[in-house]
């Protein structure tokens, strides 16, 4: 089966909107949190014939712009996740830092496969593996590396195109992965306005409610 082959890489930064602060804020994990960091990434993706309107072409711009404005509305995906050293006692405190620096987005092809390649077995195929960025790592890995905890490629194939989205199941959950698939799908297909926007739920990132049940930032190892 043919190879996938990168055409471009890039890191997109979150589309400004009211809900990314002025200043950049730190979000300190929860135990949830930390318990997942241990683990792959979250990664889905979307298997979609070639749009017949567009004679085949893949507007991969259109589908950064968009990936961009859903960045906007959840602002602490295009951070990373720092490492910090406690003070008083010298243990290690990673918390995810909101600073913009953007989420990768990976245009690729693989012009000799076909969705019917994809499909046909029962067993998923090799070559699907190259079709999600950082397959194989592990959520901490982005702390140590100062990688993005956000990332998706848009690979063309002969008679389709895969979309995938990763996310770091250190600071998302699968409703929140879900959640911001679902936006950027649709900004894509309507474009980014205010009545788009509206018309989805918003993102909740306030962890106040930890506080009653256990102190964050929670220092490792846990003693």
């Amino acid at each position: 089966m043919g190879d996938v082959r990168i055409l471009s890489r890039r890191m997109v930064r979150p589309e400004p909107t009211p809900l990314r602060p002025l200043e950049p804020k730190t979000i300190h994990l929860t135990p949830w949190d930390l318990k997942n960091i241990t683990v792959e990434h979250i990664q889905k993706g979307i298997l979609l014939p070639k749009p017949p309107t567009t004679g085949g072409h893949v507007d991969v711009e259109r589908l950064a712009s968009s990936f961009a404005g859903a960045i906007g509305r959840f602002y602490p995906y295009a951070g990373r996740l720092v490492v910090a050293v406690a003070p008083q006692s010298q243990s290690l405190i990673i918390s995810l830092r909101c600073s913009g620096e953007g989420a990768e987005f990976i245009h690729a092809m693989a012009p000799a496969v076909t969705i019917a390649d994809v499909t046909a077995s029962p067993v998923v195929p090799r070559v699907v593996w190259s079709f999600f960025p950082l397959d194989g790592l592990l959520g901490v890995d982005a702390a140590a590396g100062s990688r993005p905890v956000l990332a998706a490629q848009v690979t063309e194939l002969a008679d389709g195109v895969f979309i995938a989205v990763l996310m770091n199941h250190g600071t998302a959950d699968g409703t929140t992965f879900w959640q911001f698939f679902n936006t950027w799908s649709e900004l894509s297909r309507a474009g980014a306005g205010d009545d788009v926007i509206n018309s989805m739920p918003l993102p909740v990132f306030d962890r106040s409610f930890v506080g009653s049940c256990c102190a964050v930032p929670i220092p490792l190892p846990v003693r």
